[in-house]
């Protein structure tokens, strides 16, 4: 008989535990690597990838990014060398009827708002009504689908971060986007939403589209000289670095989740160490009987460690696809209703993974094996556990 054929009857012979073992390393990497899709995510989190986001700069209050700025601001923005558009937005982080998931929504000037998303596909006539009619929306067909919405129909969404307030919104258009990061998005225009809020002229952020790239480092620290002396001060920045800060604003939040990673590595290792010491004492007197009929001890270690591995690879494959599940599903919340989630695994937390698993098994499986061969024959043959 071949070691291979050896290694899957040992693995089949107590299907309970391996099944249990299995499982619970399925759920603890499941965990894990989405903890390493959230680090990366928090790390280096992507940007719009539109075509133009690399010449949108945002303006944001210097000393808080909830801190209203005077709509007067945009003329003088306006006015600037290297500026080709200029729209005041308010991020509403929507909810629609009772449902918690955040649609991410943006309320903007709509005459602007295709020279930013040039991507965005929709039938001319939908755009035209879309940009006639104050309370008109768009929403990505992705989140039409979600919600069974279709144009002309009357939506009503609220967003507890303004107090609760909802707007009533005819939809319009539906919009089609290759980008990943643009397919969830629910867009109307500025003006109905300042004046659902009582006109009081104020907006979060102002996004400026340069005209190149060269500008772009002028252009930033001539904005926020033109309102140095202003009450409310500003902060230009560029998408990246302004996703970068806002996730700094969430606290040190990488750490926690290496701090969490840590835990359930060592969680990892004690199910498997557990599990392999019990099967191994438990075989004390069999692996006896496989050196007396001459087995080397080498092969019985290998024999060993493969059904560990077999365990643990079989638990982690399940866990990724677990994972990847999981990183789906939050593809379709925000943060702060505004920042999507955007959870990727990628071949370097599968290959974390894989060496996670890896190291687990021969971490969990050498000693106890080694110590159950290095036992004399004798003495093993009366072992009894």
């Amino acid at each position: 008989m071949h070691i291979h054929h050896l290694v899957f009857r040992n693995v089949v012979r107590n299907r309970r535990r391996s099944l249990l073992t299995a499982a619970s390393m399925a759920v603890s990497f499941a965990l894990l690597v989405v903890f390493f899709a959230a680090y990366r995510f928090l790390e280096a989190p992507p940007a719009s990838s539109t075509e133009r986001s690399h010449l949108v700069l945002i303006v944001a209050a210097s000393t808080s990014v909830i801190q209203p700025m005077p709509l007067s601001y945009k003329n003088r923005i306006e006015r600037l060398d290297g500026v080709r558009a200029v729209t005041q937005v308010f991020w509403f982080d929507a909810r629609y009827k009772n449902e918690d998931t955040v649609i991410p929504s943006l309320s903007l000037d709509p005459n602007v708002l295709f020279a930013f998303f040039p991507n965005w596909q929709l039938p001319a006539e939908e755009k035209a009504q879309f940009m006639r009619e104050k309370v008109a929306a768009i929403v990505a067909r992705g989140t039409a689908s979600k919600y069974g919405w279709k144009v002309g129909d009357r939506i009503h969404v609220s967003s507890p971060n303004y107090f609760g307030v909802g707007v009533d919104l005819n939809l319009r258009g539906i919009y089609d986007s290759k980008e990943e990061q643009e397919q969830s998005y629910l867009v109307f225009h500025w003006d109905y939403l300042n004046d659902v809020l009582g006109s009081p002229n104020v907006t979060g952020q102002f996004w400026i589209l340069a005209n190149s790239v060269d500008v772009m480092p002028s252009l930033m620290k001539d904005v926020d000289a033109q309102f140095r002396d202003e009450t409310v001060q500003t902060r230009t920045q560029t998408v990246k670095q302004f996703v970068v800060n806002f996730i700094s604003w969430l606290g040190n939040v990488k750490l926690i989740l290496v701090s969490v990673s840590g835990a359930v590595v060592f969680a990892v290792l004690l199910i498997m160490a557990n599990t392999m010491a019990m099967s191994i004492r438990e075989r004390t007197t069999e692996l006896a009987v496989l050196r007396a009929l001459g087995f080397p001890t080498n092969t019985l270690l290998t024999l060993l460690t493969a059904e560990s591995l077999v365990i643990c690879l079989v638990g982690v494959s399940a866990g990724c696809l677990a994972a990847w599940a999981i990183c789906r599903a939050a593809g379709g919340y925000a943060i702060g209703g505004g920042l999507l989630v955007n959870l990727e695994i990628g071949l370097p937390g599968v290959l974390s993974a894989l060496a996670v698993a890896v190291v687990t098994s021969l971490a969990s499986t050498l000693i106890p094996a080694y110590r159950a061969t290095r036992m004399g024959i004798a003495e093993a043959l009366r072992y009894t556990g």
